[in-house]
Formats: C-alpha cells, sequence, structure tokens
C-alpha cells in the first residue's frame, strides 16, 4: 500500500492537508473521501484505509481546516459554507486523480458536513457512508456552556471552547483511548461559530431528511455516549433517498471504525456498496 498526501489550497488560502492511501496492483472498485470528525485528523484513518485498499479502494483523507495538519486556527472555521467548499475541492482532487464511482465516508461531525455536502452537491458523489453523524448530541455538556452557546456564536464566534469528548468512550479497545491522548495533532476545541454554524443546526438537518437523494449507509453504534443515536433513527425515518440503509451495532460506542469487532462494520460497508437490491435493503434496517 502506497501512503502520500498533497496540500490544497482552500478558497480563502489556507492550506488542507490530504492523505491518499492506494495499491497500485489492486484493481480499483472505488474512489473513498473521508471526512473526519471533530477534533481528530484522517491519518485516524488508517486502519479504515488499510482494509479498503486491499479491496480495490483508493482512500483520500483530508484534515479539516482547523484540525490536523491544516491551516487555521485550532477548531474553528468561518462557516458551514466553507467546510462544504473544502470537502468539494478534495472530492474534486481525488475525482479527477483516482476516477469514480467516488464514495465519502463521514463520521460524527465529519458526518454531519457529509449529509450537509451530500445535500448541497449531490451530482458530486455517487454513495455516501454516514457513521454516527452528530445530529443529536449525547454526551454532558455543562449547563453554563449550553446556555453561553446560544450567545457566543453571534457576539464571539472566535471564542474557544472544550469540545466535550471523552477518549475513553470512543471505543472498547484501550489502545484507542491512549493513543488519542497522545497524539499531537488531536485537539479538544471547538469555537463558538464553528459549533453555532454545524452542530447546532442538528435538528435542522434531521427536518430536511428527505431532501438528501444520495443513496447513503448510515451507522451507529447502540452504545455510543457522545453523539445519540436516536438522532440517526430519526433522520433515516425521514428520508426517502433510494438505495438508503440503516445498521445499529449492538454494544457499540461511538468510533465503530476503530471498535473491536471494526471488521463486522467494514464487511457491511462493503457488502452495502456490493450486493444491493431492493430486496436486500430492508434486512437492513434492524431495531436499535
Amino acid at each position: 500500500m502506497n501512503d502520500s498526501s498533497v496540500t490544497l489550497k482552500t478558497a480563502d488560502g489556507l492550506d488542507l492537508h490530504l492523505r491518499r492511501w492506494i495499491d497500485p496492483a489492486v484493481p480499483r472498485q472505488w474512489t473513498f473521501v473521508v471526512v473526519h470528525g471533530l477534533g481528530e485528523h484522517g491519518g485516524r484513518y488508517q486502519r479504515f484505509a488499510e482494509w479498503f485498499v486491499e479491496r480495490g479502494a483508493a482512500v483520500y483523507a483530508m484534515d479539516h481546516r482547523g484540525h490536523g495538519l491544516s491551516g487555521g486556527p485550532r477548531g474553528h472555521a468561518p462557516g458551514l459554507t466553507a467546510l462544504i467548499d473544502d470537502i468539494d475541492r478534495v472530492v474534486k482532487h481525488a475525482r479527477d486523480e483516482s476516477g469514480e464511482p467516488v464514495v465519502l465516508v463521514a463520521h460524527s461531525f465529519g458526518g454531519l458536513l457529509g449529509i450537509a455536502y451530500a445535500m448541497a452537491h449531490p451530482d458530486r458523489i455517487d454513495r455516501a457512508v454516514f457513521s454516527a453523524p452528530a445530529l443529536k448530541v449525547k454526551a454532558q455538556v455543562p449547563g453554563w456552556k449550553r446556555a453561553i452557546g446560544n450567545v457566543l456564536p453571534r457576539v464571539a464566534p472566535r471564542a474557544s471552547l472544550s469540545n466535550e469528548v471523552d477518549p475513553s468512550v470512543l471505543s472498547h479497545d484501550p489502545a484507542v483511548a491512549a493513543a488519542y491522548r497522545s497524539d499531537p495533532l488531536v485537539h479538544n476545541r471547538i469555537s463558538a461559530g464553528l459549533y453555532g454554524s454545524t452542530i447546532a443546526r442538528g435538528e435542522s438537518f434531521i427536518a430536511r431528511a428527505g431532501e438528501l437523494r444520495v443513496p447513503f449507509l448510515l451507522l451507529h453504534g447502540s452504545r455510543d455516549l457522545i453523539i445519540d443515536p436516536a438522532g440517526s433513527q430519526r433522520f433515516f425515518a425521514r428520508s426517502s433517498a433510494p438505495e438508503r440503509a440503516l445498521c445499529f451495532y449492538p454494544g457499540m460506542y461511538h468510533e465503530i471504525f476503530n471498535e473491536v469487532e471494526q471488521e463486522l462494520v467494514f464487511q457491511d460497508i462493503e457488502t452495502w456498496l456490493t450486493q444491493r437490491t431492493e430486496d436486500q435493503v430492508p434486512a437492513w434496517n434492524p431495531p436499535p
């Protein structure tokens, strides 16, 4: 497997770091674009990339602005439009370099961005996989922070707060939490403006679920203590996209791609991409 990286430029001139994993010896089936979660970076998806590269994927993983090796204040973006534009630059680069079909794979905060992107640019991607999209926050947030969260986005959008992510409930594998805590590219910040333009709009995206026309697979761990699985369930119930499918994983925490049984999740994604028929879709909708 070849691992390389490039730097793209955002519309406002920031450096956008992009990793690529490919194996030229394996016939190409898909081009994946990974959109990571809040506070982390694309490099944390190497295991995901290794598994799918062996099966014919070219995998691209960006670092959002304000994250990882990309430019910008940590945990901040000027708004949702800028983030969607950043994703679009990566999707275009990946498609031009590795071809189609393009599959957007988006997790948590990135899952919310992925939904917004798929609604804005349904013609740019062929499929989407959403892992625990941040539609309804479950993590405990102090009352004072909830109170000012309604005010700061308007008066001090760059004000930085903790994102309240507890590494111990990301995965049942203790090595994942240890690696998260020691990773110098991981941070725990989110600006008031970024919160207001993304996570605070989770309910509005649930209400707009019927607008999403891209075939999608929605995945969520049933014991996710960071993002509430009920948000995913409500989004799916309101959606009408063709070939959509929903799968809950009993007992799994937030980062299903890093769980002990991660290969079960990977296999389900592969099955959905390669063996979907209209008759099979209902079987992908188990109760949470």
